[in-house]
């Protein structure tokens, strides 16, 4: 029977899956791994999988290689996002505790995928952070496992001597490498931007050397995916799929291609085989197949929608789609987390020139700053959205009262604030009870930030980031159109304790901004407005006035890292519970949401994946 089935297959004709199931797996449909997904993680795995020439990999990914002028220059970032580069109608759940509102759910739909529409800020989260992940159970995953992939995968360019010595610019050479990712800090930066500097130095906020070394909790210069050799964006396909796509025929790409099923065989468990894809240029459907490993990519959205259309997930959603149980798993699109956030408005009187709104205010220095990167590639346009950020520790944030929050999550009872896909489930809960312990820590520690505070040249709007939020979300199909977006609720400030986290972030704040260093800006608040010092008051003002988002764009944790008894999908080695031969190796896997824009800790989750699935190959 044996020599039977080797030779259809060599001969490509139909096999027999345990299930019962035919398919045709004829040799060119077939290859060592198939990714899903063509962002960040997915080419880094395919790039690192390909680099011994007998491994064959297939990517799949649903977007086009597009690469539009506005996302190669950096100064784009800071415009509006092309909605064509995005994965459409993805548009939220109305989140009950923001005035039921829905919000656009910005998933990228293009080779190169978040890294291609980011904000571009490369700011890694502190030591904590990932040892945190470790203390859930997840072995070589705390910072002295994955720092080194962190510096594997960047090669860091120094500003000019002049920007370094006018703006007091530092950084830490050991905490990168001679990776494919190139980051740089702009050599132009605006005046303004040295008093607020003071100010948050002048507040107590430590002044660090670099906060990409492990040490965050503090002020830091932070580079951008920026490569100041060329001016233009970093990103994963000009840094791990460009450069190599030439050279390597055992890697090969499907674009404009959609995953709509994973395909099992069935056994004493399931075995991941392949993947049924939808060609969205030819409207034909076809099935992969992977002899090694199918390896999903998808991100924190599109993977956990991928696991349930494929029979794998919460069973009350599966059935209400209609989609028959292939294993029944609750944490797979639980556990949802992003950074909500703020906005505090200021007005104020003063400005040095130029300053942050001089390009569009002042055609002169518009068009000196065009030439100058024309000619150059250097100046204004190749700053994003800054490259300074405070990020602040609860007990610098809340000194008189961040012992009390601590009580207050140690108290809650580990099934309340949870959305519905948690009812029931104990395992969920269990891993609820886990985290919020290990979050108390967190809180509890002076070197684990839990506020994003962007440092700007202009005062006038800040960006208060709640990164470590209690909340908990879920992503699930929709049982009335499961092929179509799925149902995304953040949940966002469900848990009471975020709230007051969020209003002492407001406070704290404001008195950065009463600060001596920084008093010719005469900065008034307009929003909330200063009256309201309450944290019910702050937060009912700031949702009244629908300035409060929930989300900075960093989805994670959907389909968790953790051990089984805590409801966790993946295990240490990024394979699925349950299942052969698939893994994950997207932001669904981040057990918590570190404090940092994700991007970062994505190139290192994909550069510490390749090598973990080498070491099973």
């Amino acid at each position: 029977m044996r020599s039977f089935i080797a030779v259809t297959q060599l001969l490509g004709l139909a096999t027999a899956l345990p299930s019962g199931e035919l398919v045709d797996k004829r040799a060119s449909d077939t290859y060592d791994y198939v990714i899903v997904g063509g962002g960040v993680t997915g080419l880094i795995v395919a790039n690192r999988l390909t680099e011994n020439k007998k491994t064959t990999v297939l990517v799949i990914e649903a977007g086009t290689d597009d690469l539009p002028f506005q996302q190669r220059l950096p100064y784009g970032a800071a415009s509006p996002l092309n909605e064509s580069l995005l994965w459409p109608n993805y548009v939220s759940e109305p989140e009950p505790f923001l005035n039921n509102k829905t919000w656009k759910v910005r998933v990228a739909e293009v080779l190169g995928g978040g890294s291609l529409v980011n904000g571009m800020f490369y700011d890694r989260g502190s030591a904590a952070d990932y040892d945190a992940w470790e203390a859930l159970g997840n072995s070589g995953w705390g910072w002295k496992g994955i720092y080194p992939y962190f510096k594997k995968g960047t090669t860091f360019i120094p500003p000019p001597k002049k920007t370094v010595d006018d703006f007091d610019i530092t950084w830490d050479p050991s905490a990168y490498g001679n990776g494919p990712l190139h980051v740089g800090i702009a050599d132009f930066q605006y005046p303004d931007i040295l008093p607020f500097i003071a100010a948050y130095e002048g507040a107590g906020v430590k002044k660090l050397l670099d906060g990409n070394n492990g040490e965050q909790a503090g002020f830091s210069w932070y580079p951008n995916t920026m490569n100041p050799l060329t001016g233009e964006r970093s990103q994963a396909r000009n840094s791990y799929y460009d450069p190599v796509k030439a050279s390597r025929s055992n890697l090969k790409l499907l674009l404009r291609t959609e995953a709509k099923e994973l395909v099992f065989a069935r056994g004493k468990k399931l075995t991941a085989q392949g993947v049924k894809i939808f060609d969205k240029t030819t409207g034909k459907t076809s099935t992969v197949y992977a002899k090694k490993e199918v390896v999903l990519a998808a991100g924190s959205v599109n993977t956990p929608k991928l696991l349930q259309l494929s029979g794998i997930g919460p069973k009350s959603v599966l059935q209400a789609a209609g989609i028959p149980v292939k294993l029944a798993h609750d944490g797979v699109g639980a556990n949802f987390q992003d950074h909500p956030y703020t906005l505090v408005t200021f007005n104020t009187s003063f400005a040095s020139t130029p300053n942050p709104q001089s390009l569009a205010t002042d055609p002169a220095f518009n068009a000196s700053a065009w030439a100058q990167y024309e000619a150059n590639k250097t100046g204004p346009l190749t700053q994003a959205r800054g490259n300074t950020l405070s990020m602040v520790s609860l007990p610098k944030v809340a000194p008189n009262d961040y012992q009390n929050l601590i009580k207050q999550i140690q108290a809650q009872k580990d099934e309340s604030y949870l959305p519905a896909i948690y009812t029931g489930s104990k395992k969920l809960i269990a891993g609820v009870k886990a985290q919020r312990q290990v979050l108390a820590g967190l809180f509890a520690n002076k070197d684990a930030a839990i506020v994003e505070l962007p440092v700007g040249a202009g005062g006038t709007g800040v960006l208060v980031g709640l990164e470590k939020p209690l909340a908990r979300g879920s992503i699930t199909i929709n049982p009335a159109d499961p092929q179509g977006p799925p149902k995304m609720l953040y949940n966002a400030l469900s848990n009471p304790v975020d709230k007051a986290v969020m209003a002492s972030c407001v406070r704290f704040l404001r008195t950065v901004w009463k600060r001596p260093e920084i008093e010719q800006f005469k900065l008034v608040e307009t929003s909330p407005g200063a009256q309201f010092t309450s944290d019910e008051d702050i937060i009912d003002k700031m949702n009244a006035a629908g300035t409060i988002w929930p989300t900075l764009s960093h989805p994670s944790g959907s389909c968790a890292m953790m051990p089984e008894r805590y409801g966790g999908c993946v295990s240490d080695k990024l394979l699925f519970y349950g299942i052969d031969k698939l893994s994950i190796v997207d932001a669904s896997i981040l057990p918590l949401v570190p404090t940092q824009h994700i991007q970062s800790t994505m190139y290192a989750v994909g550069e510490k994946a390749a090598d973990l699935i080498k070491a099973r190959a």
